[in-house]
């Protein structure tokens, strides 16, 4: 409830509205309003009948909050600190360590300040220094009865501090393991991915191990880099797991690594492992890694370059049948099972038009490439101002062909003469062009212990890793969760900061799940929380004659489609 109260400031009155909150279960004041001296309210009452206060975006932190609220993701995060300590030698149960149960920090625990950062970070992805100003600009402070002004990097910074890396795994087990519950999420198949995200963390800085150069995909290779990865449920595209590692660890590598911790997670989780699946890309899959799926027990859908197969490849060409994967597709495939790595597996050899027309792109694109650069070197050599010997030049031109994909099936080079007589001339076979086409490009070899699967189902199964890369999308949005660039500079406030970049995006998929199931809403996560953004809350004060100042709340008004959407999520009434 909204009052009015005067206050004394070096000899003058002013007038102010301010609410009663409770914090930590005591009542505070927080100002809603500066009115100013009692002759300037006057005039401004005088000159209209409704004054507007405040207008502040509510809808997106409304929904969101309350899922995050519904997780208990604050609560979840302040048990297992308080439960965490050191163990002693004698005793078989653990001591709380006061230095380790984390004390409130400017009013709120640490799970709060965690909470309120998932939050933020799916609704607007904002460093921790802007995050005051732009909560300051929504309804979230009043929803979580807190200050926001007290939301300093400082204090989100403080509060990190006191996670413990090896908490993070546990907390995230037991709030994913009630999504699972509340939200009925699928987990027979499980889709595996990893990327990684580069970092402007400076060479020089020896306080983090994890951040460091490998294969950046995003081509920034003179950056240090951070590996994620993640396991998302197939359809709903829910984070069920994450893991960071190091930016130099290749992915083959890091999958054998995090593939125990993938195990363990499903058996904490109470899934019964005979049914659950797991799918994978072909940078994961070796021969040892297999052997690993192996010994776990786990059972997969994978994917094996065609290059490695091209027995298969060619023996497949003749055979393949159409396979229907729905009323409106239908797709070429070739099914037989094969001894691979000392193992027997079902072998799914099919035909995706939609790679081929990518691959066959790319080729063109490479030709164009390739074709200047060969036009620029005949001109070079045809004015007799090479310097180049032949040897050069012909390992010059077998390391630019060759090197592009497929350009060296395609493209014929004829280097004659000597000396500063060299010629050069090249065309392009398009014989050969229309035979990788018709015979190799978009081809996708799959592999299986699920022998009793028909080949559609192997092929949905496989096509549903779309949802993980998809996350990864997500995840590098510039507006939502955005987990790069990563203002961090120790391991463990970099692990702290991708498990809340996680939850938010957690938070995101479970609203859009929701949306989808109560209102059949079909736009994208982002188009979701942007037009659930615009819708405001006002604060109204009017003159009410001698009843005084009336204070009220209400909504901007909304397009249909935004109403439509807060009133199905209950954001309002």
């Amino acid at each position: 409830m909204a009052s009015l109260q005067r206050v004394r400031v070096r000899g003058y009155t002013y007038w102010r509205i301010v609410e009663s909150r409770r914090v930590n279960g005591k009542p505070r004041l927080f100002v809603v309003a500066h009115l100013g001296k009692a002759d300037g309210l006057l005039e401004r009452l005088k000159a209209a009948d409704a004054l507007r206060i405040r207008s502040r975006s509510h809808g997106a932190v409304a929904a969101v909050y309350a899922l995050a609220r519904e997780l208990d993701i604050a609560g979840t995060i302040d048990r297992h600190l308080a439960a965490s300590g050191r163990r002693d030698r004698d005793q078989p149960v653990h001591v709380p360590d006061p230095q380790r149960v984390a004390k409130p920090h400017d009013g709120l625990s640490t799970g709060r300040s965690l909470e309120l950062a998932c939050t933020g970070r799916a609704c607007h992805a904002t460093s921790k220094m802007g995050f005051a100003d732009w909560s300051g600009t929504t309804t979230l402070g009043e929803l979580a009865s807190v200050n926001v002004d007290k939301l300093t990097s400082q204090h989100f910074w403080d509060q990190m501090d006191q996670v413990p890396v090896e908490l993070l795994s546990s907390i995230e087990r037991e709030i994913v393991g009630r999504a699972i519950e509340r939200f009925g999420l699928s987990t027979d198949a499980l889709l595996y991915d990893a990327t990684n995200f580069f970092t402007f963390i400076a060479s020089t800085n020896i306080r983090c191990e994890i951040p460091a150069r490998g294969r950046g995909k995003q081509k920034r290779h003179d950056l240090r880099q951070v590996g994620v990865a993640l396991v998302c449920s197939r359809g709903e595209g829910i984070p069920l797991f994450h893991q960071v590692y190091g930016g130099q660890v290749p992915d083959a590598r890091s999958f054998a690594d995090v593939l125990p911790k993938i195990r363990q997670r499903l058996v904490e989780l109470g899934r019964d492992l005979e049914a659950v699946t797991i799918v994978y890309d072909k940078g994961n899959v070796s021969k040892d890694n297999q052997g690993a799926v192996g010994r776990f027990k786990l059972h997969y859908v994978a994917s094996l370059t065609a290059s490695s197969q091209r027995a298969l490849v060619n023996e497949a060409n003749a055979k393949l049948e159409p396979v229907k994967l729905s009323e409106d597709e239908s797709i070429q495939a070739f099914r037989t099972r094969r001894t691979i790595w000392d193992e027997d597996r079902t072998v799914v050899m099919l035909v995706s038009e939609r790679l081929r027309d990518g691959q066959l792109r790319g080729v063109e694109q490479h030709l164009t490439s390739a074709s200047q650069w060969l036009d620029d070197l005949a001109a070079i050599l045809l004015r007799g101002r090479q310097k180049r010997d032949r040897a050069q030049i012909e390992r010059d031109i077998q390391k630019r062909l060759m090197g592009r994909q497929f350009l060296g099936k395609v493209i014929r080079v004829h280097l004659t003469g000597e000396g500063r007589s060299l010629r050069l001339g090249y065309e392009v076979d398009r014989v050969a062009m229309e035979a990788l086409s018709r015979d190799w490009l978009g081809r996708q070899v799959l592999i299986t212990d699920r022998h009793d699967w028909s080949t559609a189902e192997i092929i949905r199964a496989y096509r549903g890793q779309s949802d993980v890369e998809a996350a990864f999308e997500h995840i590098k949005d510039p507006v939502h969760v955005m987990l790069r660039p990563q203002y961090h500079w120790t391991d463990q406030k970099l692990h702290v900061h991708v498990f809340t970049c996680v939850m938010a995006y957690l938070l995101g998929r479970l609203l859009f799940l929701k949306a989808q199931r109560a209102l059949g809403y079909d736009r994208s996560m982002e188009r979701l929380l942007d037009t659930l953004a615009k819708v405001r809350q006002v604060r109204v004060a009017r003159f009410a004659g001698k009843k005084g100042l009336r204070v009220t709340t209400q909504f901007e008004d909304m397009d249909d489609e935004t109403a439509k959407l807060a009133r199905g999520l209950g954001v309002v009434r």
